[in-house]
């Protein structure tokens, strides 16, 4: 910006300073041009009035009397300019012939054809003139004109007179006013340079200072304030900004004592009421089992739903001190080398009843070959027994379809149901803490509203990713995609993107798959990926129809277990070639 500055103001400065030269150099030779254009006139007519009185009689006696009316013009001329004169001509019509005359041989070369061809056709006593070079008087040639008219010789007939004017005194006026105007033209230039290296020194560098503070408050930065010089605007601006990076960041520090204070409340109380809860759990199991001897049927009744009562109470409380946990940053994985096909067929054999008792039927299909990964048992157990019961949950007895694929840095399980579904705006907040899309929807598996954030938060402390895509009435996918192999220390792992599976199944509609021009409802896909928990709903990329940001992955090829209702999955799928199993 300040080199543009500068580069912008020596260009103005020349064109200007150009146009001034110019114009001076114009009018300096204007005004001496009329001048010499005078004298030329008084010189030529005094000549021809002179010559018109002659008593010469003879050729040698004309060009006596022409030679000093030559010698005349250059002598009393001289404080004019005039360098010399010269005539010429054929004088054909004449009974006397003269030769060519002047004051100097040289000067003769400078008349040129032309002005000699513009004279001898011209009307008598009109000028006719020419810029030419003459020779200086020191060395060189300087700036001249020469001027030129008809004359009448006595006996000789019409010759041409040609005045010689040397512009020496002119030219050395407009040399030095073209050094004054580059020195101005530099001197200005200096101005200009130094105005701009002050400007930016008072107000562009406190400015980009004040940008790349606004950059670092954007990331974060807040204890890097501004060096505030002076009393100025500048200054006060700086101080301002100082001042609202201290404002954010006392709020940021009140904010996070008010979240550290929430999360110990959160995991206090959890703690302080695991004692009594396991007291009434204790009373509410012995109430329980003799139901069956309480004759009152609305205590029995009460019995019933106090024992499910306190169940959900306990995994709510489990739930809580998870969330202050993981919240406080005090999770560490245990990490062991395990196969998930094994994983998973353990948490569908956990929850055989619930699979029974839904009528839904589980469609299983996991590659032949190993899919081991280095994990967190019980956190990835935990994310697929919500995925699946998710599922169930929703699923409206309809088919459930659980697809797992393996590639060399990630494993991927997807779980896909037929159910109700999602609309954008729900799979936009799916993942939220105690976000319920119909709270007046029965749930029959109980349900605290935490089950997919914690899933979401194991994923991420494995370095994994949880997808969720669903359509109104065409069911609901998600899919956790877990690197292979964790970071030293059980830090999170890494896997190259996109990973061996899709979110969307391929039995999703077309319009599932398209977000429609200018229709920002019909997105529908939401990641949630390493790094702190966000959600990023998936965009198009242009106007037109364009596919969603999922990349197509083929599954490894594997085989397909079908689970009907009541029937119990063993701990590892049994092998089947070319179809399926019942």
């Amino acid at each position: 910006m300040t080199l543009g500055a500068v580069l912008i103001g020596a260009l103005a400065t020349a064109i200007l300073l150009s146009i001034v030269n110019i114009t001076i150099h114009q009018n300096v030779f204007n005004d001496r041009r009329d001048a010499i254009l005078t004298n030329a006139k008084q010189r030529i007519v005094a000549a021809q009035s002179a010559l018109a009185t002659t008593t010469a009689s003879t050729s040698e006696e004309v060009s006596a009397a022409i030679q000093a009316e030559l010698s005349g013009i250059s002598d009393y001329a001289s404080g004019a300019g005039v360098i010399g004169a010269v005539v010429q001509g054929s004088g054909e019509s004449s009974s006397v012939a003269i030769n060519t005359l002047a004051t100097d041989d040289r000067l003769t070369a400078l008349i040129t054809d032309r002005m000699e061809r513009e004279v001898r056709n011209g009307r008598t006593g009109r000028q006719y003139w020419q810029s030419v070079s003459v020779p200086g008087e020191r060395s060189g040639t300087v700036p001249g004109m020469v001027v030129g008219s008809r004359v009448s010789m006595p006996l000789a007939g019409d010759y041409e007179l040609y005045i010689v004017y040397s512009l020496e005194s002119q030219q050395q006026v407009a040399d030095t006013v073209k050094r004054s105007v580059v020195l101005t033209g530099v001197g200005f230039l200096v101005i200009i340079i130094v105005a701009v290296a002050v400007f930016t020194w008072r107000v562009l560098i406190p400015v980009r200072r004040t940008s790349l503070a606004a950059k670092r408050l954007a990331e974060g930065r807040l204890d890097e304030p501004l060096a505030v010089n002076g009393e100025d605007e500048l200054a006060a601006l700086a101080t301002s900004f100082n001042m609202m990076a201290e404002s954010i960041q006392s709020q940021i520090d009140r904010l996070n004592a008010m979240s550290v204070s929430q999360q110990l409340f959160v995991s206090d109380v959890s703690h302080e009421l695991r004692t009594p809860l396991t007291t009434i759990k204790m009373a509410a199991e012995h109430i329980f089992e003799l139901r069956e001897e309480i004759e009152d049927p609305l205590v029995r009744r009460a019995a019933v739903l106090l024992h499910g009562q306190v169940d959900r109470f306990q995994t709510m409380l489990t739930d809580l001190l998870e969330i202050s946990r993981i919240d406080s940053g005090r999770v560490t994985l245990r990490s062991d080398e395990v196969d998930l096909r094994d994983l998973l067929s353990g948490v569908l054999e956990d929850n055989e009843v619930h699979i029974q008792s839904s009528g839904c039927e589980i469609r299983l299909q996991v590659p032949d070959e190993p899919a081991t990964a280095e994990v967190d048992s019980v956190r990835v157990q935990r994310i697929l027994r919500n995925l699946i019961l998710n599922a169930i949950e929703h699923a409206e007895s309809k088919p459930i379809d659980i697809t797992m694929a393996v590639n060399d840095d990630a494993v991927a399980v997807r779980v896909r149901d037929h159910g109700v579904g999602m609309s954008p705006d729900v799979v936009g907040r799916v993942f939220d803490r105690f976000y319920r899309a119909d709270p007046s929807r029965k749930r029959t598996l109980g349900g605290t509203g935490l089950g997919l954030s914690i899933s979401a938060e194991d994923a991420h402390l494995h370095g994994g990713s949880l997808q969720a895509w669903g359509w109104p009435a065409d069911g609901a996918s998600f899919l956790l995609t877990l690197p292979r192999e964790l970071g030293e220390g059980g830090t999170p792992g890494h896997y190259s993107a996109p990973g061996p599976l899709p979110c969307i199944p391929d039995d999703a509609p077309a319009v599932a798959r398209v977000k429609p021009r200018r229709a920002p409802e019909a997105v529908t896909g939401t990641v949630l990926g390493p790094g702190p928990v966000s959600r990023r709903s998936a965009r198009p990329h242009g106007d037109g129809e364009e596919p969603l940001a999922v990349a197509e992955a083929a599954v490894t090829p594997g085989h397909v277990t079908v689970i009907a209702p009541g029937q119990v999955p063993t701990a590892r799928t049994p092998e089947v070639s070319g179809g399926r199993t019942s």
